[in-house]
C-alpha cells in the first residue's frame, strides 16, 4: 500500500506543477512556460481567426526583412553556442523559445511579431466566436497561464524569502 507522500508524488498536478515551476520555485521556467504557452495561443488564433492577420504587417521581401532575419539568426546562432559553452538550464529553455519564435516566424511571416505581442502584452483576452474546438483550446491555455502567473509570483515571493 502506498503512502500518502508516495501517491501525491505520483499525481498529475505534482508532475505538472514540477515541470512547469519546479514546484513554485523557479520563476524563470513558469515564464518560460507562459511565454511558449502564449505562443502556440498565437499560432491557434492565427490559424482559426480572421482578424489575427490584421495585426500582423506585412514587410515586402527586400533589405530590411533580410537584416530583420539575418539579425534574428545571428542573435540565435550566438546565443546556441553560449549555451554549449556554459551549459545552463535557464539558457536552454532561451533556446527552446529561440526555436518557437523562428517556427512562429516561418508559419506567420510575421517579422514584426504584432500578433505575439498583442497576445503576451494581453494574455487574458481572445476572441469569443461560438463554443468551439477553438474557445475550450483558448480557455484551457488561458487557464493554464493563470496558473504559471500565480506560481511564477510564489517562486519570486520564495526568492525573496531564502534570500534573507
Amino acid at each position: 500500500m502506498q503512502t500518502s507522500t508516495t501517491a501525491n508524488k505520483e499525481s498529475f498536478f505534482y508532475l505538472f506543477d514540477k515541470y512547469t515551476s519546479r514546484n513554485g520555485t523557479d520563476w524563470y521556467l513558469a515564464l518560460t512556460w507562459i511565454f511558449v504557452l502564449e505562443l502556440i495561443s498565437s499560432l491557434i488564433e492565427y490559424f482559426y481567426l480572421p482578424i489575427a492577420k490584421t495585426y500582423i504587417v506585412d514587410i515586402q521581401e527586400g533589405l530590411f526583412k533580410e537584416a530583420l532575419i539575418a539579425i534574428f539568426i545571428s542573435f540565435f546562432v550566438w546565443h546556441f553556442i553560449y549555451s554549449i559553452v556554459q551549459m545552463r538550464k535557464n539558457q536552454f529553455f532561451s533556446l527552446v523559445m529561440y526555436v518557437l519564435l523562428g517556427i512562429y516566424f516561418y508559419i506567420t511571416k510575421d517579422v514584426t511579431f504584432n500578433l505575439l505581442f498583442h497576445n503576451i502584452i494581453n494574455p487574458f483576452e481572445f476572441e469569443f466566436s461560438g463554443f468551439s474546438l477553438y474557445t475550450i483550446v483558448q480557455i484551457f491555455i488561458k487557464v493554464v497561464i493563470i496558473y504559471l502567473i500565480v506560481k511564477m509570483i510564489v517562486s519570486i515571493k520564495n526568492r525573496k524569502k531564502l534570500d534573507n
